[in-house]
């Protein structure tokens, strides 16, 4: 079902893009800083720095505004260190890694102010993949120290199959050249919905949100200026 949904969505970006014309595409890469946060947030949990690369399609509308459209790989999750005695004379410091991998479609208005822009709208994440990995970084006992090997597993279908949320940015596009713009954002976006699928406990039915921002940078192959589309058609009325 994830992966019919995944497809899906590509093929409508890039049904799009090769359909109509006048449209901008580009690429970017960056990295998140992600967390799991709500009323029920994991004690001792930090971010997870994790890759977002993908793909954005821009629809010029008027006054340098654009409908932008995206697909992008979104490594997200949360890190866990806990320091915990478990029976007389054992102490255990553990860390635990907790990896959600999203595909994020976020559908959002995008306005131009010279060269700075922000973005606002909803997205749509799927999961496609989440693993687990415990590592005790020392137990001891009797005061005898010894690392334990990682240990880890997939709980993908522990996990509610999507998400829904805001997304936010603010940035700078300049154009580098005649049809191509170099860009810099800053994006803030978060779950309305808890990761868990109640049904299976994966987090003691816990209300965690996923709550992610990121920075990055990329290229948009600029085929149409939605301000001077606008302009143009405006002078010819007068």
């Amino acid at each position: 079902m994830r992966k019919k949904l995944i497809i899906a969505a590509l093929l409508c970006i890039f049904g799009i893009s090769s359909f109509a014309q006048g449209l901008n595409m580009g690429f970017t890469m960056g990295a998140n800083f992600s967390y799991l946060v709500g009323k029920d947030r994991i004690e001792g949990s930090k971010s997870r720095i994790g890759i977002c690369p993908g793909i954005l399609l821009d629809i010029p509308l008027v006054y340098d505004s654009y409908l932008e459209l995206g697909a992008i790989y979104s490594q997200q999750g949360v890190k866990v260190k806990t320091d915990e005695y478990v029976r007389a004379q054992v102490r255990v410091i553990y860390t635990e890694k907790r990896d959600i991998d999203y595909v994020m479609i976020p559908i959002t208005w995008k306005q131009k102010y010279g060269d700075f822009i922000t973005q606002a709208g909803p997205f749509v994440s799927i999961a496609t993949k989440a693993s687990l990995t415990w590592k005790a970084d020392t137990v001891t006992r009797e005061e005898n120290t010894h690392t334990v090997a990682d240990t880890a597993y997939s709980f993908v279908n522990k996990l509610r199959p999507y998400d829904v949320g805001a997304y936010f940015g603010i940035g700078y596009q300049t154009a580098i050249s005649g049809g191509l713009d170099l860009f810099v954002m800053a994006n803030y976006k978060l779950g309305f919905f808890s990761v868990e699928n109640k049904t299976k406990n994966m987090y003691e039915n816990k209300i965690l949100r996923n709550q992610v921002f990121s920075i990055s940078a990329g290229l948009i192959f600029m085929h149409n200026r939605g301000s001077k589309t606008y302009r143009h058609h405006s002078h010819r009325r007068r």
